[in-house]
């Protein structure tokens, strides 16, 4: 199989749902998938699953295949609607991540706004342990034990405009780190053999 042209080893998938046919056509361009939704996302693992959930649906949608000489560029349209897919479910949850953190007030959520505020309380005592000592004890103040701006002012000897604005600076740290540290991972669909050699590149 592995002088097999696309065409080939796509009629067999699609004829006698090889999957020893399919397993050739991944091996084949999983790494140019790979570095093509790698450059998007910039996440290791999310990549890694974003691409597992492409293979999984071009097999699930082998019969729909009309050109067998352009499966590789079906398959990189099929990771182009998955990161686009992904990109929005991210701004979501980061939306969601910067709302629980900036409450100005203590308040009840949901159960599954409670897991996403667990979570992210894990990766904010992270940057939070390093800020100065001043803006660290302002942010713990505000955030974790809800005290007003005019409380933290009274207690560290500050003016109320210099906590406002030291908080300010805090949460946008924060907000920038979130930006750029995609946590919130898949569970892993289908388990592949990534081989990071050089590969054709996605042409969209």
């Amino acid at each position: 199989m592995k002088n097999f042209t696309d065409a080939e080893l796509l009629s067999l998938v699609q004829q006698e749902n090889d999957e020893k046919a399919f397993a050739m056509l991944v091996l084949r361009y999983n790494v140019a998938l790979y570095k093509y939704i790698y450059a998007r996302v910039r996440s290791e693992d999310d990549s890694k699953d974003i691409l597992q959930e492409v293979l999984i649906s071009c097999w699930n949608n082998r019969h729909n295949i009309q050109n067998p000489e352009k499966i590789f560029h079906y398959m990189c349209r099929a990771a182009y609607y998955s990161v686009i897919d992904w990109q929005i479910a991210h701004k979501k949850i980061l939306a969601r991540q910067t709302a629980l953190l900036e409450k100005d007030e203590p308040s009840s959520f949901p159960v599954e706004n409670q897991l996403i505020a667990g979570e992210m309380r894990e990766k904010v005592d992270t940057e939070v342990a390093k800020m100065n000592d001043t803006m660290r004890k302002v942010f713990i103040s505000s955030r974790w034990e809800s005290k007003s701006i005019r409380e933290i002012a009274q207690e560290y000897g500050l003016s109320e405009q210099t906590v406002k604005n030291t908080l300010s600076l805090a949460l946008k740290k924060i907000r920038l780190r979130l930006q750029t540290d995609h946590w919130l991972s898949i569970y892993i669909l289908l388990t592949l053999s990534l081989q990071f050699l050089n590969g054709t590149a996605c042409m969209i």
